[in-house]
């Protein structure tokens, strides 16, 4: 797969950026300057191909919703896939239709290559290279590791190996206790032997619990009598209670037997019964009310009459009504209109007298109107008449100036002197200037070389290790090579880490000891546990004390080490001791079997782990040793410059200081050399100007330059004025002379426009009132009197007409009027119209009103004949109700009903008080039934119940003061009874809820612990794999590429083995392999890429290629190496397109020198542009 173009079309500070990269290529190479855009277009492409972030900081310019990236991806069989990125949660891939393109479809361009994957495989810059190299150097050369890294781009794998193993030792060790689970499994042991130890004893509580349980069978037989008793007096109290209630009961059901047979009737028969009365009484007293008023009603509608020819006339009345006003307007403006027109006539007539009296008359108006082109013509003329005059005059007057100015010219140009020649004089003055200001140049320069100065003096004076001279300092034979410290640092970091492991391991085999002899401690203070050493001690004394009492029994002497054996004593005493002690110690180990063997196997493990302790404390001592031999090798290496060195980092840091001060003392001397080119030229300078100021003026010997360069600037200046003024001279004289043959053409012309406008003035008043001599200004007004007496007589006429159309309007509207007066027959024909119309529009809402009050009677009616039916309806309804109860009550009277109903109610209220005793009887009856209840009653006799009563109470008094003695006793037992099982059971409860808790515990941190171990080994299996299936090609590839790289100083690669057997990657040169510790920094960088370029080409021969994304890699790479680089990079562009970006312009001319043209596209970036070259 591979970009054609890439369009940035809102993003970062981009907008409509277009990256087309040419298809007859696969190497494009960006160029531009810092802040040009690479960054953002690096970023800009797997936000293309994988989606935006949820955050990003290139929405700055354009917002999150507006971002957009398009472009175009084809693959080797020549499919191709366009499509615009924009930020989203979902269908963020649109094609150019909009229509979201499935994320499925854009993966398959992608060989399903997930973001991470893609960025270590396909994106390469210079931190990541050399996180590279670092990781191989971390992984020890590590075979496996090192092409698993480099193929897959992980460059912390080795990190993540250790990190395996430092989480599973965190969680257990076979031999430790700090870590968790070897705490939680020793605390499991204290708790199961604690749950153990707290079981309670039997048989030291059975009698205990013999009398804990024969008072709890005392109490229970005493409470079960109370319960009995108790019951016998609810009973009596219950019926002495139901007693009265009986007895009420009877005499209600006496009375209920005497009301007889009485129909059933509503529960709510009152209120049934008084409703439906009222309503029938209420609609009735309502009916007669209705017919009242309807009759009043139709009465009044008798009496009004409606005049319907008037109404049928409404509209053509109201029309003429609001015309009225109008009318007598009108008639007042007609006799207005008559005295404006009079008047406009009298004006009219005195204006034609003023023009010409002779034809003063309406009838001749049409001789006074003047055509418009006339008038125009009469008033332009009257407008140019005064300019031309104007102009001619002052034509005139400028002539006569312009003769004096000329005049006064021509002398001041015969008065100015010769002009000297200063050519040379200005082109040793422009090459003074063109050396600058040479004085403040050599002052800034004396500044600059002072505060260098400085510099170099405070620079050497702040260097530690050295208080001599700056010119010695740089001189010293100090070592040249940085990456030279930077391998003693190196070494020392691995001898001091190596010595601090040792002793780290060292304090835990001591922490372990200690441990296992607290651990033998314990077991001590539970009870002496005897050693095998111990027996065997006590053995060999008895065994001896034995051959001592053998020999005195066969030869009757006793041996020489008898006194040493008895000390004193008899031997036959200290014999038996030693017997008794051997024997007590044998039963001992015997009975604490368990103890012994524990103590045993602790024995044994401080014995190990002090043989541990010894093997490393030699390594110590070897490390110890080699620390010191790398002290006196870094010593050494400054023995030249007669340094005692400090620390790599701090000698390296004094290196850089060393070398800035080398560079200050350059720029110093650079400085000086400047300062002495300068005084050369100022030198030159002064020369050069004395020699030719000569000519022109007197000058000293030994004067400065500054005042030569502006005794010649003055001098220059001088000349060039008069020159100037010469000059001008002549430009003035010249124009003048050309101003006065301008000016006398122009009056020429003057003259002809004057005799034109006489002639055309003649023939503009020809047939008018005006005269030829009359001045312009006179015409003018003649002219507007024409206009005035014009306008006079067309506003005459309009007068005239608006009289005529008012008269018209006012016969139109008497003629509506009399046509409604005959249509609706009013006698009202002699009257002025305008009063006719409001005496016809007075009558006209009179019958409007009538018509009104008639239609609202109309619908009242109606009204009261829906309340009349309303009420009917009200009134059978009540009826009906009545009539209801009279059926059910079997009565046809209200008076009737009415007893009925007394009978009625008086016999729910004797029910309702008979359920309510049956009620009580039934709540105080403990669930028996209103029988039962009745039954219990009649056994009792009632004069007797309260004796019965009193003795029931007496004997529970007594049952009572005996269970209370009982119960005393019986709490007592009972509480310590319980506080002996919770002090034995809780304290084993306790712990074995503790010791579930650490089980569950030691489950989660074992399972962790398996998956820890499990990742680390399945990740080595992985590796391995990967390195079996890949060595031979990759390794002979990148073997090749390694050779280029480092411009074969390496002739390849190989795989060899280390002390464990396991397969490690070395560099080879002149037939030796040299392992990855032995390579600077820049090989082991040179060596990652030729490994991460190998797996790359291995990739792209086997799936579909992807682009390669490069940026920047070749910073720490010197000029050769970096075109060897780029050489392969071009190599690997025939399989895969390579995008590489730079800000180096060396990289671009390398480029240049070593392809032909076809081969790379040139992209450069100008600020918001990309150029195609």
């Amino acid at each position: 797969m591979r970009f054609d173009y890439l369009n940035l079309l809102a993003y970062g500070h981009f907008t409509d950026q277009m990256l087309s990269f040419d298809p007859e290529k696969n190497f494009h190479l960006l160029f531009g300057p810092n802040e040009a855009g690479k960054s953002t277009t690096l970023r800009s492409i797997t936000h293309f191909l994988y989606g935006f972030p949820q955050k990003t900081n290139d929405a700055f310019l354009h917002g999150n919703k507006k971002l957009r990236i398009e472009g175009l991806l084809r693959n080797t069989k020549g499919e191709a896939l366009q499509f615009t990125r924009r930020k989203g949660k979902k269908n963020t891939a649109l094609d150019p239709d909009g229509n979201p393109v499935p994320e499925n479809t854009v993966a398959a361009f992608l060989n399903h290559m997930p973001e991470s994957q893609f960025l270590n495989m396909f994106a390469l810059d210079h931190v990541r290279l050399r996180e590279g190299g670092e990781s191989l150097l971390e992984s020890g050369g590590n075979a496996g590791e090192s092409f698993f890294t480099a193929a897959s781009g992980i460059n912390v794998l080795r990190r993540v190996l250790e990190n395996f193993d430092k989480q599973a030792g965190a969680l257990y060790k076979k031999t430790g206790s700090v870590p968790e689970l070897n705490k939680l499994l020793k605390r499991e042991k204290e708790l199961s032997k604690k749950i153990n130890e707290q079981q309670l004893k039997v048989q030291a509580w059975k009698a205990f619990e013999a009398r804990y349980r024969e008072l709890e069978k005392e109490l229970g037989a005493l409470t079960a009598k109370i319960k009995t008793l108790r019951s016998q007096k609810e009973q009596l109290q219950r019926v002495k209670w139901i007693l009265p209630k009986i007895a009420n009961r009877k005499n209600l059901l006496q009375k209920l037997e005497a009301l007889g047979d009485v129909p059933d009737l509503p529960d709510n028969i009152a209120e049934v019964r008084a409703e439906a009365e009222n309503k029938w009484n209420a609609s009735r007293a309502n009916l007669d009310k209705i017919s009242r008023q309807l009759a009043g009603t139709e009465a009044e509608m008798k009496e009004i009459s409606i005049p319907e020819h008037i109404l049928e006339q409404a509209a053509a009345i109201t029309g003429l009504y609001r015309q009225v006003q109008q009318y007598e307007d009108d008639e007042k403006m007609l006799p207005e209109l008559e005295g404006k027109k009079q008047q406009l006539q009298a004006q009219l007539m005195s204006v034609m007298k003023e023009i010409d009296p002779g034809r003063a008359a309406v009838e001749n108006i049409e001789h006074y109107r003047l055509p418009s082109a006339q008038k125009e013509m009469i008033r332009e003329l009257c407008k140019q008449k005064p300019l031309l005059d104007q102009a001619y005059e002052s034509l005139k007057r400028e002539g006569e100036k312009l003769e004096k100015e000329l005049a006064k010219k021509l002398e001041e140009l015969a008065a100015l002197p010769d002009l000297p020649d200063v050519e040379k004089l200005e082109a040793v003055l422009t090459k003074v200037n063109r050396a600058g200001d040479v004085e403040a140049a050599i002052h800034e320069l004396a500044a600059e070389c002072r505060q260098k100065q400085r510099q170099v003096e405070e620079a050497v004076r702040a260097l530690p290790l050295w208080d001599g001279e700056a010119e010695e300092l740089v001189k010293l034979p100090v070592p040249g090579l940085e990456e030279t410290v930077k391998k003693f640092e190196k070494e020392a970091e691995q001898l001091t880490r190596k010595l601090d492991s040792v002793q780290s391991r060292i304090s835990r085999l001591e922490e372990d000891i200690e441990a296992s002899e607290e651990s033998i401690r314990r077991l001590d203070s539970i009870a002496e546990i005897p050693s095998e050493e111990k027996l065997s001690a006590v053995r060999a004394l008895r065994d001896a004390g034995w051959q001592l009492i053998r020999t005195k029994l066969e030869t009757g002497h006793w041996h020489e080490t008898a006194e040493t054996y008895t000390k004193g004593e008899s031997a036959a005493s200290v014999y038996e001791k030693h017997v008794l002690e051997a024997d007590q110690i044998a039963d001992t180990m015997r009975l604490e079997a368990e103890k012994v063997g524990e103590k045993n196997k602790l024995l044994a493990d401080i014995r190990k782990f002090r043989g541990k302790k010894e093997q490393l404390e030699k390594e110590k001592s070897g490390l110890e040793e080699a620390l010191r031999a790398w002290k006196s090798a870094w010593q050494n290496l400054w023995a030249p410059a007669q340094i005692r060195p400090l620390t790599p980092g701090e000698m390296r840091e004094w290196l850089q200081k060393h070398t800035q001060i080398k560079s200050l003392m350059q720029d110093y001397e650079k400085a000086q050399e400047k300062m002495r080119a300068l005084h050369d030229s100022r030198a030159d300078c002064c020369n050069a100007l004395s020699a030719v100021l000569k000519t022109f003026a007197a000058v000293s010997e030994g004067q400065p330059l500054a005042e030569l360069v502006s005794l010649a600037e003055n001098e220059l200046k001088r000349v060039r004025n008069l020159a100037a003024k010469k000059d001008s001279l002549e430009t003035a004289i010249r124009d003048l002379k050309e101003k006065r043959e301008e000016m006398q053409t122009e009056k020429a012309e003057i003259g002809k426009k004057r005799e034109a406008w006489l002639a055309n003035w003649s023939s503009a008043v020809a047939g008018t009132a005006i005269l030829e001599e009359v001045p312009p200004a006179v015409a003018e007004s003649l002219l507007a009197r024409y206009e005035t007496c014009m306008q006079l007589y067309d506003a005459y006429n309009q007068t005239e007409k608006e009289q005529q159309a008012v008269t018209e309007k006012m016969a139109r509207f008497e003629e509506k009027v009399q046509h409604i007066l005959e249509t609706a027959q009013l006698p009202l024909s002699g009257e002025n119209a305008a009063v006719a119309v409001s005496q016809m529009y007075q009558l006209l809402q009179n019958a409007q009103q009538d018509d009104a009050a008639l239609k609202k009677l109309k619908r009242h009616s109606e009204d009261l004949e829906n309340e009349r039916k309303e009420e009917t309806e009200a009134l059978e309804a009540a009826e009906a109700v009545l009539t209801e109860l009279f059926q059910q009550a079997g009565c046809s009277t209200i008076e009737e009903l009415k007893q009925i109903e007394t009978a009625f109610l008086l016999k729910k209220s004797f029910e309702k008080e008979i359920r309510q005793i049956e009620a009580d009887m039934l709540d105080a009856g403990a669930g028996k039934s209103l029988q039962e209840l009745l039954d219990e009653a009649a056994r009792f006799d009632a004069d007797s119940i309260d004796a019965d009563l009193a003795e029931t109470g007496r004997e529970l008094d007594r049952l009572e003061a005996s269970r209370s003695e009982v119960e005393q006793e019986y709490g007592a037992v009972k509480k310590e009874y319980e506080e002996q099982i919770r002090g034995a059971n809780m304290t084993a409860i306790e712990a074995g809820q503790e010791r579930e808790s650490v089980h569950a515990q030691i489950a989660s941190l074992t399972e962790q612990y398996i998956q820890l171990k499990l990742a680390a080994a399945l990740l080595q299996k992985g590796i391995e794999f990967y390195r079996s299936q890949n060595q031979n090609p990759i390794l002979n590839r990148a073997g090749d590429i390694f050779a280029r790289l480092t411009l074969h100083s390496f002739d390849g690669l190989a795989v060899d083995y280390n002390e464990q057997d396991e397969p490690v990657l070395m560099g080879v040169r002149s037939g030796e392999n040299v392992p990855l510790n032995g390579m600077s920094d820049g090989t082991t960088d040179q060596l990652y890429l030729s490994l991460r370029l190998a797996s790359i080409e291995k990739y792209a021969a086997e799936n579909e290629p992807l682009p390669f994304i490069v940026d920047d890699i070749l910073v720490h790479f010197d000029d050769e190496r970096s075109k060897e680089t780029l050489k392969v990079l071009l190599e690997l562009s025939s399989c895969t397109q390579i995008i590489f970006f730079t800000h180096h312009q060396r990289l671009v001319d390398m480029m240049q020198e070593i392809a032909p043209p076809e081969a790379v596209q040139y992209l450069a970036f100008h600020g918001q542009k990309v150029a195609v070259h």
